[in-house]
């Protein structure tokens, strides 16, 4: 390649002594041709302008160049405008910044501006941002932030991938709890395919695990007592249902609805379920308040800070994403109770060995905080890994919370991020899920609840991280006239879909269903549309693969031992791309977003060995120290 290189060098300083119109064609070769090697080899195309024109070296991947990357929307639809911004890491703020951008063989690159004035916050303060231009058809994207003019040390940011869509595209989903009538029976859910089908809804999203029980056909876990006929499978039915295509009936995604921590419902006095149920097999896995109490006047939960825990439930949805044909998993109370939980024996011993705490924390401890915040991070990270790896068009998607309102727009200071310690914010951008469906449940007639919706919407959707937010309407808490107006507010800020709550509490106003449904349709869903593609998620979207191309990252993951034994809370880090994280207590890593490549591996600081990461794909090691 080198001698390749340098002769096509030759040739280009020759090129002063030929016709303008032979040098247009000489630079049109010259890019194409190093755009070719670099992407044979990185998944990626240099910059074609501007300080960014034709990469000479191999690139080097540094994320701390782009702290955070937004797209809005998210999935922008044919003829329609996206803005891109990006925080930029402090050290790279003088260099010339561009976001290049391809698909196929069509590429651009567009200067990075941070004036106020072109969809960044405020001039100088980091966050950058430029326009990515309406496209005439649809496709696959790739975008990468450059740093520094070419033929210099130039540095790329990971590398994002998007996809433009077709006309019309959003989610359009429903939310079905298992407490109520809704899908316990083969009549209930006919009915409810039937209703959301002619309502033009896209997605159905039931829930299946509501306390430690399975409204399907477990091999774990207790079957729900409220299912009457032993032998009706409802996820089953409602599947075969909801993907029956045929005389011209439009296929629902089917997301299976998992509560992941809350675990039993009513007082403990009276004793717990008896085994299978989780309760009756490991009574010491539920979490303590401060005080030592395990229940919180309403429930009782597993502790995030038990490994034991995660693994079982990550064991749960293993079960149901290989033997159900699921489009999903969504995952509900994916959070402590509230501030002062989670003082579990197992949780505190290891929180004093990993922070090198003497004594229990107080609840406002802020190593405690962290400590717990990375507990319930390190389970969906985890279960993101493990199911996606099984079956990799598998849609993971939480169920987030949006209490009060966010004070400044700084998440740090909402009650999600200190009192439910649910840090969703981080999860996004470290993309360790597909679909965030951010519960919005606020009263549109309330004007302190009005504007808490707005703030909240308008956050999430300006911190996707090249992800995807729904926004989740709390219809039982409003009118027909408000839950519309809240749709209109989503889809004027952006929002690539929402999600009803819940199918059986459409109003307050009490309209039944029959005259709610046929009327939402006709004011907010009155043509059928189809669920946005995921760019990363591609399998699902083979047309939009021969288009363009695969996504150029991977998947690292594996597990450390020392001595045997499971390394908790090792530092793993990738020097060269300035990529790190940390084990959970049974040792398992993963980074989600690696550019393909080779790369050293470090553990504590500690030279471990290299990997060979492909775009696509998920590589696993085992480390033992």
């Amino acid at each position: 390649m080198e001698k390749r290189c340098l002769a096509f060098h030759q040739l280009a300083l020759k090129m002063y002594m030929i016709s303008q119109k032979e040098k247009n064609v000489i630079k049109g070769i010259l890019t194409i041709f190093f755009s070719l090697i670099f992407l044979t080899t990185y998944g990626v195309n240099p910059p074609s302008s501007g300080a960014g024109a034709v990469a000479q070296k191999p690139p080097v991947f540094d994320a701390a160049l782009a702290e955070w990357m937004n797209l809005l929307p998210a999935v922008p639809s044919v003829g329609q405008n996206a803005a891109l911004t990006v925080r930029i890491g402090a050290p790279f703020r003088s260099l010339p910044l561009y976001a290049f951008f391809r698909s196929g063989e069509k590429s651009f690159s567009v200067t990075l501006l941070d004036d106020g004035a072109h969809g960044d916050e405020k001039p100088n303060d980091g966050i950058y941002a430029c326009s990515f231009p309406a496209q005439d058809t649809p496709g696959l994207w790739t975008c990468v932030i450059t740093a520094g003019n070419s033929g210099a040390s130039q540095i790329f940011s990971i590398p994002q991938v998007f996809a433009v869509s077709a006309k019309g595209t959003e989610y359009r989903a429903l939310w079905a709890d298992s407490w109520n009538e809704g899908f316990l029976t083969r009549e209930q859910a006919q009915q409810f395919v039937r209703t959301a089908r002619e309502a033009n809804f896209n997605a159905l999203i039931i829930e299946v695990r509501k306390v430690g029980d399975a409204a399907y056909d477990s091999r774990i876990e207790p079957r729900a007592t409220n299912l009457k006929d032993p032998a009706f499978d409802p996820l089953k039915y409602v599947i075969s249902l909801a993907h029956d295509t045929t005389g011209g009936k439009k296929r629902l995604e089917v997301h299976a609805w998992v509560v992941v921590y809350r675990i039993y419902k009513g007082s403990p006095k009276f004793g717990f379920p008896r085994a299978p149920h989780i309760l009756g097999t490991h009574p010491e896995w539920v979490s303590r308040n401060h005080k030592g109490d395990i229940f919180d006047g309403e429930t009782v939960y597993l502790d995030p800070g038990i490994p034991a825990v995660s693994d079982y439930t990550i064991s749960v949805c293993m079960d149901i994403a290989t033997r159900y044909d699921v489009d999903g998993i969504n995952f509900d109370y994916i959070r402590y109770p509230q501030a002062g939980w989670g003082y579990n024996p197992i949780a505190l011993e290891r929180f004093k060995s990993l922070y090198s705490h003497k004594d229990a924390p107080l609840p406002s401890d802020p190593d405690w905080r962290a400590f717990q915040r990375e507990q319930v991070t390190q389970f969906l990270r985890k279960a993101y890994v493990k199911l996606t790896s099984i079956k990799p068009s598998l849609k993971v998607s939480v169920c987030t919370i949006g209490w009060g309102d966010i004070p400044n727009g700084d998440f740090s200071r909402t009650e999600a991020y200190s009192a439910g310690i649910q840090d969703f914010n981080e999860w996004q951008r470290q993309q360790i899920l597909d679909i965030n469906f951010r519960m919005g449940y606020k009263r549109q007639q309330n004007p302190k609840e009005k504007l808490q919706f707005l703030n909240w919407t308008r956050f999430v959707l300006g911190h996707q991280y090249f992800r995807l937010t729904p926004i989740g309407l709390g219809a039982y808490l409003n009118t027909l006239d408000d839950t519309l107006e809240q749709i209109g507010v989503a889809r004027k800020d952006g929002a690539n879909g929402v999600v009803l709550y819940c199918y059986r509490e459409t109003n307050k106003s009490k309209v039944p269903s029959a005259q709610f449904y046929p009327a939402f349709r006709k004011r907010a869903f009155p043509e059928w549309a189809d669920v946005p593609p995921l760019a990363w998620k591609i399998a699902d979207a083979p047309e939009l693969q021969r288009r363009s191309m695969a996504n150029p990252n991977g998947t690292f993951a594996g597990t450390v031992t020392i001595s045997g034994r499971p390394a908790d809370g090792a530092i793993v880090s990738l020097p060269e791309c300035k990529l790190q994280t940390r084990t959970d207590g049974t040792g398992f890593f993963a980074f989600t977003n690696v550019p393909a490549g080779h790369y050293q591996v470090t553990v504590n600081g500690k030279p471990f060995g290299a990997c060979d990461i492909q775009s696509g794909r998920l590589t696993s090691v085992s480390v033992g120290l």
